[in-house]
This record gives C-alpha cells, sequence and structure tokens, in this order.
C-alpha cells in the first residue's frame, strides 16, 4: 500500500492595495492514488494591514543632519580621523514650490488660484520638466556659493593674521548702543583642553580691545570652537569691563611709569605732541582706542600679547597719578618747566582744599629711583640709537 501524503497548509497572498493585504488559507487534501486536490474557492478569508515604515519615515530633519554631520560627542570619537573635510548642513527646501513635487501638479489654494476668469479651478497635472531635479541643483549651489562667499576684510598688521583687524561696534544691550566704541582684535590662538570622553579637545581664544579714543577702554577674552564666535564672545564681554583712563592734554601720559605684571615689565615715558606712538605694535591698538597720541614704551620680559595688556591697563589705571591727585597727596603745589616758557615754574595743580604744606619734603618720601644703564648713557649723550635713520612703520587706523 502507498504511504499517506501528509497534509499540508499553503496560504497565498493576494495584494489589493498598497497598504491592506488579503490572506487566504487554503487545505490541501491528499487523495487516494496520492494526487492533490484543490479545495473550493469559498474559504473564508480575512484582510491583514500592512505598513512600510523606515528610519527615515521616523527621524526629523534635525536628526538625520546630525547623523550625517557627526555633531555629538559619541558620533565624534567613532568618527575621529575618518572626515578630513568638515561637512556643511544644507537647506533642501531652496528652489522648491509648495505643492509641486516630480509630477508638476495644480492645487488651485496652494499654488494657484482657485478661480480664473470666473471659473473654479480643479487639479490637473502640468507639463512635465525633464530638467526640473538639474535647476533645483543649480539653483541650491548658486544660493550656497553666495552665501560662502568671502568678504574682503580690513588688513590688520599683516596680511595673514586676524590680529590688528577692526570688529566694528559691539552688539548694543537692551536699549544701550556702543556706536561710538571700535573692537580690534589683538590675537588669535589655538587652546587645547584634555578631558576624558574627547581626549585632545581644540578651541579658539581670541583677545579683544574696545575703546572709544576719550580715554574709555577695556579688553577680554573670548572662547568658542570658531575664531568667529569667539572673536564676536570677546568683543560683547569686553564692553562690560571697561576703564577710564586720564590723559594729559587729551595726547599723552601723565609721567612716566614702570610697570610689572608677572614676567612682563613694560616702560612707558611721557613725549610732546607730534611725537606719536613709538611702542609695541599691541600697546600701539590700544594706545590709539584709548586715545593716546604720543608716548614711547618698552616691553621686556615676556612678550605674550595677553601679558602685556594686563600690564599696561594696570600702568594706566593704578600706577598713574595726575596733577591734581599729586597735589591732594603731598599737599603741596604741582609746578612744571617747559623749555618753550623759558623754563620757569608754571603752577598746574594746587591741593583741592587749598592748605598747603609748610614743613619740607621729608627724604623718606623720595623715591629711590633706579636708573636704566640705557637712560644713563642717553643723559651722557654716548648712547646711540641702533634705529637712528632707519624708518619704523607705525601702525596707525
Amino acid at each position: 500500500s502507498k504511504m499517506a501524503v501528509p497534509l499540508r497548509c499553503i496560504v497565498r497572498t493576494i495584494s489589493l492595495s498598497k497598504n491592506t493585504a488579503v490572506v487566504r488559507s487554503v487545505s490541501v487534501i491528499p487523495s487516494v492514488s496520492g494526487k492533490l486536490l484543490a479545495p473550493p474557492l469559498n474559504q473564508p478569508t480575512y484582510t491583514q494591514p500592512t505598513r512600510h515604515v523606515s528610519f527615515i519615515d521616523k527621524l526629523t530633519a534635525e536628526q538625520l543632519w546630525k547623523g550625517v554631520l557627526a555633531e555629538n560627542s559619541g558620533a565624534l570619537r567613532r568618527a575621529r580621523g575618518k572626515r578630513t573635510k568638515k561637512r556643511t548642513k544644507r537647506d533642501l527646501n531652496i528652489g522648491q514650490i509648495i505643492g509641486e513635487g516630480k509630477d508638476g501638479y495644480v492645487w488651485p489654494g496652494l499654488n494657484a488660484p482657485v478661480m480664473m476668469g470666473g471659473v473654479i479651478q480643479e487639479i490637473q497635472k502640468k507639463d512635465s520638466d525633464p530638467e526640473r531635479e538639474k535647476k533645483l541643483i543649480e539653483e541650491r549651489d548658486a544660493w550656497y556659493k553666495m552665501k560662502s562667499k568671502r568678504v574682503k576684510r580690513e588688513r590688520g598688521w599683516t596680511g595673514g593674521t586676524l590680529g590688528g583687524i577692526s570688529l566694528g561696534s559691539p552688539d548694543p544691550i537692551g536699549n544701550r548702543t556702543f556706536e561710538d566704541f571700535e573692537a580690534r582684535v589683538l590675537e588669535v590662538r589655538n587652546v587645547f583642553n584634555m578631558t576624558a570622553n574627547m581626549g585632545r579637545k581644540r578651541s579658539v581664544r581670541a583677545l579683544v580691545v574696545v575703546g572709544n579714543r576719550k580715554g574709555a577702554a577695556g579688553f577680554a577674552v573670548g572662547k568658542a570652537q570658531d575664531a568667529r564666535t569667539a572673536m564676536k564672545k570677546a568683543k560683547n564681554k569686553a564692553v562690560n569691563v571697561l576703564y577710564y583712563i586720564e590723559r594729559y592734554n587729551n595726547h599723552t601720559i601723565y609721567h612716566d611709569i614702570e610697570v610689572t605684571f608677572q614676567n612682563t615689565r613694560i616702560k612707558m615715558r611721557k613725549q610732546n605732541r607730534g611725537y606719536g606712538l613709538q611702542c609695541h605694535r599691541v600697546l600701539q591698538t590700544c594706545g590709539r582706542l584709548i586715545g593716546l597720541e604720543d608716548m614711547y614704551a618698552r616691553v621686556l620680559g615676556s612678550k605674550n600679547p595677553l601679558s602685556i595688556v594686563h600690564c599696561f591697563f594696570k600702568g594706566l589705571t593704578k600706577e598713574q597719578e595726575t596733577h591734581q591727585q599729586l597735589a591732594d597727596r603731598k599737599g603741596l603745589h604741582v609746578v612744571e618747566f617747559r623749555p618753550e616758557c623759558g623754563m620757569r615754574p608754571i603752577v598746574v595743580a594746587s591741593p583741592s582744599d587749598g592748605k598747603v604744606r609748610e614743613d619740607p619734603e621729608p627724604e623718606d618720601d623720595i623715591p629711590d629711583i633706579s636708573l636704566d644703564l640705557k637712560d644713563v648713557r642717553k643723559k651722557e649723550g654716548v648712547y646711540k640709537n641702533p634705529w637712528d635713520g632707519i624708518y619704523r612703520k607705525e601702525y596707525r587706523f
């Protein structure tokens, strides 16, 4: 006798629409001869909805761009060294018209008027444009090319660095504007910080000084991932920390100053009108924004721009003393001797209370000044300046 054929079940799927499928269960009954007998077609059927899902449909555009650009820390760690060229986020909606797709349909009320010539318009298909995608790509590339076009900036100290360039006026704070202030870059450099997750993390540090050329000035440091943001942060931060610096006749300092900050030492000398600013280029930029026009300064020790600026502002705000402050402190008249006036004493300040001290100046109050060998040789007339006869550029702006 022949072996019985095992009972099998075949499932047949008939697709009726895009999102619905009909599943029919068909039983196959073996016959005595071993042939399969087809069952009747009146078997029960039922519908099973299906949905085509992709991660592109689930995630938003911002989340998709984050995955492409590797903005989060985990993606940066996994993709270190793989992408040498930085990718930029692009707006794919540039050139697109609401309601029009690849097929180019006319939707009344969306991309076409509802009524035209007294007749209500209907949804209809426009003439196909085979070059539509090409035009969109060209328009998008032209827009990004125009956006990324570099604007020619003002030259600073040199052509290849950002030091000395102007950043314009700081951003307003509430109703207060700073149109009379100007900001200048002194230094832009890369700094690094070793972290546990990211390793050696790079950022940009910018040193910016602001001033109104009338005695008010300040400086600040800003840090960010790029130079433009760091300079903007430093500019807006510096205007919140302003110093007022006294000037003699609005062109120079009141007296010679020697100040020290950490490993930097600056010697400043008062000069007559027309001398100019003969000093370090960082001091020239700061002096212009303060309103100083004539001064000689020499930087000794460390030439770090941040230390130089700290030392310079320390000397002008804490070490400098006006004639009136000196007269009030000493209780005496302050006189000045000028060659153009025949070296006759000219009283420039008197005590505010009008009481002049009659006792002589005590010897302890006479400062013990340590003279520099270079200054002594200048007074003796035996010092020869190596820069005599050589043009020295002064950074004016």
